[in-house]
């Protein structure tokens, strides 16, 4: 249950809308590709090795004991998170890395790829009856050096409707049913 808090906590933050100011107001700057630390160019093109970055975007916080804390400019040392758009044939993704270019997290959106073998068997199993839609969102957080990935897959039987998300061996995390009529 820890784990699944700290997911959905950790994706509020980072791909909803990141965190407001005191204001109210998401503060974000957006820049350019030669303003960002030569450490996340490497990093993304080792992650990323097929895509193109699209936007970057300077975010002014930094990840304390697993919480993202948004900095203000008041604090000495603003260390800076970077959130990076990306393309490929098939898929879109944004990936949010630390100054020192080590990946926090990742969203990709796929379109018309298989899904790993265990998270497929696992649906069958668990959602006898359902079809399943052909675009699925793989998120990777960075949980102690570990990236651990997880499917988050539209789900349709009838007039039902069903979002889940699955870890890589395919156990069950998070749900969420919407009823279509």
């Amino acid at each position: 249950m820890k784990k699944l808090a700290f997911i959905s906590a950790f994706l509020m933050v980072a791909f909803s809308g990141l965190i407001a100011q005191e204001n109210g107001e998401l503060f974000t700057a957006e820049i350019k590709k030669g303003e960002l630390p030569k450490d996340i160019l490497k990093a993304i093109e080792k992650d990323f090795p097929t895509m193109i970055a699209k936007q970057f975007k300077a975010i002014p916080g930094e990840f304390i004991n697993g919480t993202f804390v948004l900095n203000n400019n008041e604090t000495p040392n603003n260390d800076q998170t970077y959130q990076i758009f990306l393309e490929a044939n098939g898929f879109e993704a944004n990936a949010l890395y630390d100054a020192q270019g080590h990946l926090i997290s990742a969203k990709e959106h796929w379109k018309n790829k298989p899904l790993p073998e265990a998270v497929s068997r696992a649906i069958g199993q668990m959602y006898p009856g359902w079809t399943l839609g052909s675009d699925y969102e793989k998120i990777s957080i960075n949980q102690n050096d570990n990236l651990h990935p997880y499917y988050r897959i539209q789900l349709k039987k009838g007039h039902e409707k069903t979002r889940v998300t699955l870890d890589e061996y395919g156990k069950e995390i998070g749900k969420q049913s919407t009823n279509t009529m």
